[in-house]
């Protein structure tokens, strides 16, 4: 079985839990059964989810629940030997273990604030509401932790050694086990700088979660070829581009179904057309489902 065959082939299997969670869908109709459930979700709904913690039926905003207990149960029990574990929460917001930290980037979850206690630090790339949830930030800050961006003052700034919380330049620093690069990429063609690209180097394991990028061209990693690449194919980014710029091991496609949207989601078609331009440059992808492990 060659590479293409297992990613479009091997069906969606390679993509962790996402098969084995469908509603007993075949693996290739898993999109589409996402993609049903969430449309059914309106961005009003997904905002009362998100205030009170009533699903209302909607099975998104079940799986969307269910997405948190999952990540919290594995982080508690996963033994990290070497590479990190890293688990897509919801849409860009991942958690990464090592064997040393925990930490979180663009992490929003009605719940987010349970994790606080556990992390050692969080990163966010942009000040939107899906990639940055005050409430969350506000706990981590009460709990004396580390945040890192290009728009918060200086919440955790006592863990930096006066380092500083802000990201808005090329930076380096390290916390823990983690070594972490920053730089700027613009998030469309008018809000120009306004995402952070992290750079993650743990060890010889190398990621790169660059949020709402649309210019692959200020992405220059510091570290070479990720092993991960987190990013978001719809704010105008070249996809086929930055595959053959950043040449990652992995890419792991995220914020495809943002309910708090009442427009600009991705449909399954649109998802299906980034995924063959990166099979084009003959990258391997991902399309991890809320609470899926990626690595």
């Amino acid at each position: 079985m060659t590479r293409r065959d297992f990613i479009a082939g091997g069906a969606l299997a390679a993509l962790g839990t996402m098969a084995r969670r469908a509603d007993a869908a075949e693996p290739e109709n898993v999109l589409a059964v996402w993609q049903r459930d969430t449309d059914a979700v309106a961005h009003t709904a997904y905002n009362q989810y998100f205030a009170d913690g009533q699903t209302r039926g909607l099975v998104s905003l079940e799986k969307l629940d269910r997405a948190f207990e999952n990540m919290l149960a594995e982080i508690k029990t996963v033994q990290i030997t070497d590479k990190p574990a890293v688990w897509m929460v919801y849409n860009m917001g991942v958690v990464v273990k090592t064997r040393k930290a925990l930490f979180s980037i663009d992490l929003v979850h009605r719940r987010a604030p349970e994790l606080a206690p556990l992390l050692d630090f969080a990163l966010i790339t942009h000040n939107h509401d899906d990639h940055y949830r005050p409430e969350f930030y506000r706990a981590l800050d009460r709990a004396g932790k580390t945040v890192a961006s290009n728009f918060l003052d200086n919440y955790g700034v006592r863990n930096w050694n006066r380092d500083g919380g802000f990201t808005r330049a090329r930076k380096i620093f390290k916390i823990k086990d983690v070594e972490i690069a920053t730089s700027l990429t613009d998030h469309n063609n008018y809000l120009v700088d306004f995402t952070t690209a992290f750079e993650i180097k743990v060890g010889a394991w190398r990621m790169l979660h660059t949020g709402d990028c649309s210019n692959v061209q200020k992405l220059n990693p510091i570290w070479g070829r990720p092993d991960l690449w987190v990013f978001f194919p719809g704010c105008g980014v070249d996809v086929a581009a930055g595959e053959r710029r950043i040449r990652p091991a992995l890419t792991a496609y995220g914020h495809l179904w943002e309910l708090g949207h009442a427009k600009w989601r991705l449909t399954t078609p649109m998802v299906e057309r980034a995924r063959r331009l990166t099979l084009a440059e003959g990258g391997t992808v991902t399309i991890p489902l809320w609470g899926d492990r990626i690595v």
